[in-house]
């Protein structure tokens, strides 16, 4: 068990999968930060179809294991691998399904009131997906591909997502280096993509690996430290307002 410093939160979501997966599908509501509800969802091949709306926000995804298809708006449908983000424009229809043999998980981030109450209808006909536009909000990035342009064994970042309410940007820190220093004035979290780090907090250090989400709550201030011997990549999500 993982001692967790004042002003931290930390889900380690391989645990969470070892304590869940056995009875099949499942969620679980991981981060309330006041602008979003995220959840891990884990769901076996086979769920009935979903089609619905949101009219009046963007919702998101990071896709933490197996295949899932997304099929939004009038766009052909897209396959998400391990650390793809997916998005679903503010009054796009979008329908989710499992692909391949066994559970596969997604983190999706919507507002706190979320729900899916304006069906919506899957389209007869499909127009493909532009992948050349630039970031961010792109409908679907895909992060193997993205850490091939900017390198695996280099130090970058990148926006992936930036709306009225978040902005997440995707940090790949060398072995041995740490991050600025940070105080948020609002709730912001990170999922460990790939390689290892350590928090460092005035309260204690937490260890984090490939999977992990970790909440600084405001006015908490920490850096980040890549351990191993390759660079960890994160995905940083902030309030765009603060």
């Amino acid at each position: 068990m993982t001692n967790v410093p004042d002003g931290m939160q930390f889900i380690r979501t391989k645990d969470l999968a070892a304590e869940r997966d056995a009875g099949g599908s499942w969620y679980e509501v991981v981060v309330v930060d006041g602008r979003n509800r995220v959840g891990l969802i884990c769901a076996l091949p086979g769920t009935p179809p979903d089609p619905h709306i949101h009219p009046d926000y963007n919702e998101w995804w990071i896709n933490l294991g197996g295949t899932t298809q997304w099929q939004i708006g009038q766009y052909e449908p897209l396959l998400a691998e391990w650390g793809d983000i997916v998005i679903a424009p503010a009054g796009y229809c979008h329908d989710i399904r499992s692909k391949g043999a066994g559970l596969a998980r997604r983190l999706h981030v919507s507002t706190p009131n979320s729900n899916h109450d304006i069906r919506g209808v899957s389209p007869t006909r499909f127009v493909p997906i532009d992948y050349g536009l630039p970031m961010p909000n792109l409908l679907h990035t895909r992060f193997a591909d993205l850490r091939e342009s900017n390198g695996h064994e280099a130090a970058w970042s990148q926006v992936v997502v930036h709306d009225s309410r978040n902005t997440a940007k995707i940090i790949s820190q060398l072995p041995g280096t740490a991050s600025d220093q940070r105080t948020p004035s609002r709730d912001e979290w990170w999922v460990m993509l790939a390689g290892d780090a350590v928090v460092r907090t005035s309260g204690g250090d937490i260890d984090t690996i490939e999977g992990d989400i970790v909440v600084a709550e405001p006015g908490t201030t920490y850096t980040v430290e890549t351990t191993g011997d390759i660079p960890s990549v994160r995905i940083l999500v902030t309030d765009t307002n603060a």
